[in-house]
């Protein structure tokens, strides 16, 4: 694949993922970092950069929020160059950013922005050039770092991002520095040769990619001599000194980013880690899957910087996929990588909540059921001492219109019940059921949803009025729970189970005012408790992506205020109702998670919930003979604006 083909996959694929996200999105995005964040504070370090967005702007726009350097007045702070320590760097650090940032803001955070902390690179490189000290450079620099996000936390920053610091030793830097330190003034052809030879072929796996940088060793001994016996001298010199880097400068990233991760917990707070070396390593092992070809060479001319690169100037390479642009920084196929793979993890606990709104959907299956005999109970005469048997299938469906996706679910509910007459005023029943719920709240997330309900009942009728009462419980186990993550060609599906269980409560209250034989109506009014719980659980995978997700908690409490009107002709007793509802409990569902490669979690609310809405329902009942009966009802609820629901039930009645 060329170049070109591929910037225009990937573009296709930066624009799907700029489209805004409407639903649990923040009022800000703030940046803090070096040049892999930097969008023109002083450079843009990617090639054809004024066409090619960065991840950061590519996150921006999916949340539909405005990203400029801080130099123009905007809120990315992020500087090439930058260090997490002035010592390092004077000039350009991310301690200072900090502090322009809190001069800017008065010191108070957007509690509803998002922050991205990212550095360590260049700490890292200097901490290479200074061997002796390199440890003693990086355990600084990843304490300052996590003090800084600490900052940002006690500013009252809602969701900081901090991202590790992918493996240095895999870059052409690391390479060219030892050519350089190994050849001394034989180095600048001897490392032109070995560049060129880099970006030469493909690397699918590790392997290749071994004999890629041998080869490209190869190419700059021949520079040297032309005496063979000396050429693979050199290569097994310059090679056993690029291992030792190698080994060197993978332990340091490991140590940096260990380091701040500790600094991270001690502080603690809503803080997303992003894996991006573990992400990295998964590209360097197989990088077609990612839409990558090579891995170690670099489109952009030897000595030229990613932030003066175009793909039309003399030298450069198009012949690959590449995923380095210069010596140190990702294409733009690589930061598209990046944004989706960011996003995919802020996301994460708000598709989760979706699972403890399935415990309480799952719920009305049964009470679909009941409120129809219910209503049967309510037009019939039921003699003293008689049992009644009933069963019926109730089925929704509901459309998600919160999200782009506009996903959709469906719930199908088995009642069976028995209830027995124990007095002219008093009828007790209970009932068990059996839902299986198949959801798809949006292109990325679903799950199979299965549940068992028990519930008892009580109807009590006093002249014309009424009161109906009924406790549940409900037991829900999740399966094929799926998340669906892009990451440039690859599209990876995270898969996890879970149980959860719901404990709930309703009274239900009328008067019946009878206006002709065969017509009553009367006001209702019903208050519903649901306590329900979602047991936190680990997708079943261990990749960059793979997740874990803490225990939920929800309490609705929902108060009703309606009409009903009731038709007994001779042969069909019809109803119709409208109630108007309104949540007195909680309105906005939370979960918390985490890389399963991390300690540190982080939580979302989803989206708020509509606190009022309007129910409409139809039914009717069917005498087929003395003694039994069949009974369908439509119910359609109005005013949602995260997607409305349509319910529907048919079943049977026997009296003995």
């Amino acid at each position: 694949m060329t170049q070109k083909r591929t910037l225009l996959k990937y573009g296709i694929l930066s624009l799907a993922l700029a489209a805004p996200l409407s639903a649990c999105a923040f009022d800000s995005l703030t940046v803090i970092g070096d040049s892999l964040s930097d969008t023109g504070n002083n450079g843009r370090w990617t090639w054809d950069s004024g066409q090619n967005k960065l991840y950061d702007e590519q996150l921006a726009e999916r949340y539909g929020l405005a990203l400029s350097p801080s130099n123009n007045g905007g809120s990315n702070y992020a500087a090439g160059g930058a260090t997490a320590t002035p010592e390092l760097n004077p000039q350009d650090n991310t301690a200072d950013q900090v502090r322009q940032w809190l001069a800017k803001t008065g010191g108070k955070a957007d509690h509803n922005g998002l922050y991205i902390h990212w550095v360590g690179g260049n700490d890292l490189a200097a901490a290479i050039a200074r061997p002796a000290m390199a440890q003693q450079i990086a355990g600084n620099s990843a304490t300052s770092a996590a003090a800084q996000v600490g900052l940002l936390l006690d500013a009252g920053a809602g969701l900081v991002v901090v991202p590790n610091v992918p493996d240095i030793s895999a870059t052409p830097m690391l390479l060219e520095a030892v050519i350089t330190a190994g050849l001394g003034a034989a180095a600048p052809p001897a490392l032109k040769a070995a560049l060129e030879a880099l970006a030469e072929g493909a690397t699918p796996d590790f392997a290749s990619r071994q004999q890629a940088i041998r080869k490209a060793l190869l190419a700059a001994a021949a520079t040297v001599s032309s005496n063979p016996f000396i050429q693979q001298l050199l290569v097994e010199q310059l090679l056993a000194g690029y291992e030792a880097a190698a080994g060197q400068a993978s332990a340091l990233t490991d140590y940096y980013n260990q380091m701040e991760e500790k600094g991270l917990e001690q502080h603690g707070g809503n803080i997303a880690r992003a894996d991006i070396n573990g992400l990295f390593k998964e590209i360097l092992a197989n990088p077609q899957a990612f839409g990558l070809t090579n891995t170690v060479g670099m489109a952009c001319p030897p000595g030229v910087s990613a932030s003066a690169c175009s793909s039309a100037m003399p030298g450069f390479n198009a012949s690959q996929d590449y995923l380095f642009a210069d010596h140190l920084h990702p294409g733009p196929q690589v930061h598209t990588i990046i944004a989706q793979y960011i996003q995919s993890i802020i996301a994460a606990p708000v598709q989760a909540t979706y699972l403890n709104q399935s415990v309480q959907s799952m719920a009305q299956g049964s009470r679909t059921t009941l409120d129809s005999r219910y209503q049967q109970l309510r037009q019939g005469e039921n003699p003293v001492g008689s049992l009644g048997m009933f069963g019926g299938y109730s089925g929704g469906y509901q459309r998600y219109d919160n999200n782009e996706a506009d996903g959709s679910g469906n719930h199908n509910n088995l009642t069976v019940g028995v209830d027995y007459q124990l007095n002219e005023q008093v009828l007790l029943g209970g009932l068990i059921a059996g839902s299986l719920d198949k959801q798809h709240p949006d292109d990325n997330y679903r799950y199979d949803a299965r549940g068992f309900q028990a519930a008892v009942f009580s109807h009590l009728r006093a002249g014309q009025a009424w009161l109906d009462s009924d406790l549940h419980y409900l037991s829900a186990k999740f399966s094929n729970i799926q998340r669906s993550i892009t990451l440039g060609a690859l599209r990876r599906v995270e898969e996890g189970e879970t149980n959860g269980r719901l404990w709930g409560a309703r009274l239900t209250s009328g008067y019946d005012f009878v206006m002709m034989p065969w017509l009553t109506t009367g006001p209702m009014l019903q208050y519903a408790w649901d306590y329900s719980h979602v047991n936190g659980y680990s997708e079943k995978l261990n990749t960059s992506t793979s997740m874990r997700f803490g225990d939920q908690n929800a309490h609705s409490q929902v108060g009703s205020a309606g009409w009903r009107l009731d038709l007994r002709h001779s042969i069909i007793h019809s109803w119709a109702q409208i109630n108007y509802r309104r949540q007195f409990g909680d309105d906005t569902y939370v979960a918390n998670g985490g890389l399963k490669s991390t300690a540190l979690t982080f939580s979302r609310d989803g989206k708020a919930q509509d606190k009022n809405w309007v129910d409409i329902a139809i039914g009717a009942d069917f005498p087929l003979s003395a003694t039994v009966s069949a009974f369908a009802g439509l119910a359609q609820t109005a005013g949602l604006s995260d997607g409305n629901q349509t319910r529907y039930n048919v079943g049977f009645s026997a009296r003995f």
